[in-house]
């Protein structure tokens, strides 16, 4: 699988004029994570990607740890004669988080020319402490309209007998047995998953709580089954 790509966009792209006698033409625009957004990814996913045009010679860092560019992609050099604007296209490797908190890091694009031109952009990604639950329906958590934290719970009828989960994970992953609440498949492969429980009858008319826990790289998601009190 190509970890980059390298392609000439047409000449419809505004240009930046250099301020020199020669007149080059200078460009450095990122276009995925497009500007003032961000790359959102989940704990256990292994790579994004970063997008940017150029008209020079490039290098890309990363200010997090968990946050990477193949080696091929540090440094790149463009023998751009015509003046050409560059489409590059780089996977981003991120490591799992296993931190419990949301991580943000940036890419460093910096660019130069023939004529000592230079210029720099960035590149912002984040990456959330879950795996992507889909089913029961994410509670988020905000503040100052910012997601801090998610809440992953099934409420169920207090003579329901069955449920579903559904998660997409990035790697192999396992969930455990609860105390009522019984998933059919315990573990599997990466894909797009969708797992029927069955949920033993209530021996009380109380309200009662399970948990079930999903692991995927490493990570851990708590999955909470709440059943209703008899009416």
């Amino acid at each position: 699988m190509k970890k980059y790509l390298f392609t000439a966009v047409a000449a419809g792209l505004t240009l930046l004029v250099g301020c020199t006698k020669e007149s080059y033409y200078h460009s450095l625009a990122v276009l995925y994570p497009s500007q003032g957004t961000m790359a959102l990814s989940y704990a256990d996913q292994p790579t994004d990607t970063l997008v940017f045009v150029t008209t020079d010679n490039f290098s890309i860092s990363p200010d997090a740890d968990w946050l990477a560019v193949p080696d091929s992609m540090k440094e790149g050099r463009i023998e751009n004669y015509y003046r050409n604007v560059w489409q590059v296209t780089s996977v981003v490797l991120l490591t799992p988080n296993t931190t419990g908190k949301i991580r943000t890091g940036n890419l460093g694009i910096h660019t130069w020319g023939s004529d000592d031109w230079n210029q720099t952009a960035s590149a912002t990604y984040q990456q959330l402490p879950w795996l992507d639950v889909s089913r029961p329906v994410p509670a988020y958590a905000y503040e100052e309209n910012r997601i801090t934290g998610v809440a992953f719970v099934a409420t169920d009828s207090a003579t329901q007998v069955t449920d579903t989960l559904q998660f997409k994970v990035y790697g192999d992953w396992t969930l455990t047995d609860g105390k009522f609440v019984h998933p059919k498949v315990m573990s599997g492969e990466a894909g797009i998953i969708s797992v029927a429980v069955d949920i033993d009858p209530k021996t009380d008319s109380a309200e009662r709580r399970d948990s079930l826990t999903l692991t995927s790289c490493g990570v851990t998601t708590g999955i909470v089954f709440k059943q209703e009190k008899n009416k």
